[in-house]
C-alpha cells in the first residue's frame, strides 16, 4: 500500500471518529489540509470513501464529515439505533421522530441553503415534540377526506403514511384523562432519538435551562443539508408550513 493510500484512510479513519477535531489532533490536520492542497491525494481519499460505502460530505476545519450508504458495513441499522426493541412499530416511529428533529431544526427551505458553519438555534424536547403532533394530527385531518391511505408503487403504503398513523394509534392507546401519561411517553421517544442523536456527534446538549436544550453540531447541520432531497422530509415540512399559514 501506498503512503498516499494509506493516508487517505487514515483521513477516512477520522472522519468515522465524530467526536475527532483536527485542531486537536495534528496527524488529522495535517490529513485535512493535504487533501485540499494535493488534488491526488483528494482523488485517493474519495475512492477510499467510496470503496466502503461512505459518502464524502465535508472535509475542512470540523474534520472529514462522512455519511454511509445504504449497503455499507457502517450503516446505522434500526437494530443498532434501538438495540432494546424489535419492533417495527418503534422502528418506524424513530424514523417519523427524525424527521420531526430536522424539520425543526430547519423549518423551510432557505435554512437549508445557509453555510452549515452557521449555528442554528438549539431546540428542545418540547418543540420537537410539538412539531412531531402537529405534522401528525394534520396528516390525519387530510386523510379523513381520502378513502384510502396513499399507495407506494408497490401498492403498499408508503412508511412515512404507517408511521404517523403508528403514532397516533399510540398516543390514542396511552392517553389518561389529563393526558399527561402519553406526553411523557412521546417526550421519551423524542429525548431517545435526540440522545442517540448527540452519540453520533449530532448535537450538543446544554442543561443549564429549565428544560434540556440540544444545539445542532455542524456536523449535523452539513449531513441535514447534502440529505434534504430526502422526500418524506419534504412533507414534514410542507405540512408544518400550511398549519402556520
Amino acid at each position: 500500500m501506498s503512503d498516499r493510500t494509506r493516508d487517505a484512510a487514515r483521513l477516512v479513519q477520522w472522519g468515522l471518529r465524530v467526536r475527532a477535531r483536527p485542531a486537536q489532533e495534528p496527524d488529522y490536520k495535517r490529513l485535512v489540509d493535504l487533501y485540499h492542497d494535493d488534488p491526488g491525494f483528494r482523488n485517493a481519499v474519495r475512492a477510499v470513501a467510496d470503496g466502503f460505502g461512505l459518502a464524502l460530505v465535508d472535509v475542512g476545519e470540523y474534520g472529514a464529515i462522512v455519511a454511509p450508504l445504504d449497503d455499507s458495513v457502517f450503516a446505522l441499522r434500526g437494530a443498532d439505533f434501538r438495540p432494546t426493541s424489535t419492533s417495527v412499530e418503534d422502528r418506524l416511529l424513530d424514523g417519523l421522530i427524525q424527521l420531526a428533529i430536522a424539520a425543526t431544526v430547519f423549518p423551510s427551505s432557505r435554512d437549508l441553503e445557509e453555510d452549515p458553519a452557521i449555528a442554528r438555534p438549539p431546540v428542545t424536547v418540547s418543540e420537537i415534540e410539538d412539531s412531531l403532533r402537529a405534522v401528525c394530527e394534520r396528516l390525519a385531518e387530510a386523510a379523513r377526506n381520502e378513502p384510502d391511505p396513499i399507495q407506494g408503487e408497490d401498492g403498499g403504503a408508503s412508511g412515512f403514511e404507517e408511521a404517523w398513523r403508528v403514532y397516533l394509534r399510540r398516543l390514542d392507546a396511552m392517553e389518561t384523562k389529563d393526558g399527561s401519561s402519553a406526553r411523557r411517553t412521546t417526550r421519551r421517544l423524542v429525548e431517545t432519538n435526540l440522545e442517540r442523536l448527540r452519540e453520533h456527534g449530532g448535537f450538543l446538549r446544554d442543561t443549564r435551562g429549565e428544560e434540556p436544550a440540544y444545539q445542532p453540531t455542524y456536523r449535523y447541520q452539513a449531513l441535514v443539508r447534502e440529505l434534504a432531497a430526502n422526500e418524506a422530509l419534504r412533507r414534514v415540512r410542507e405540512v408544518l408550513a400550511k398549519g402556520d399559514g
